[in-house]
């Protein structure tokens, strides 16, 4: 069958996405591009905004590639900080807003 048959590859996000998560997510996004991903943040207890931003560049990659990036399950936390930056489901969608 074609590629929107297949099921989304799932990036799980860690507890606390502070300056030491940042590279090994860009790695992990890397990794997955050319592919439509799903990010778990139900885990995510602390956000740092450079994470944020390469989730928000990672979301422009992916559209330019006609792929799909979306927030599949988020924690509180997490919800609460892309709240604070002004993230909306629009820049950054959620599985059931996508």
């Amino acid at each position: 069958m074609g590629d929107e048959s297949e099921a989304p590859s799932i990036l799980k996000l860690p507890d606390n996405l502070d300056l030491n998560a940042v590279s090994a997510m860009h790695t992990e996004l890397v990794g997955l591009k050319g592919q439509d991903v799903e990010i778990d943040a139900a885990d995510v207890r602390k956000s740092g905004a450079q994470c944020v931003q390469v989730l928000l560049a990672a979301k422009k990659t992916w559209d330019a590639d006609g792929k799909s990036l979306v927030i599949g399950s988020m924690s509180e936390a997490f919800g609460n900080t892309l709240k604070l930056l002004g993230i909306s489901g629009e820049v950054l969608p959620t599985k059931e807003t996508a």
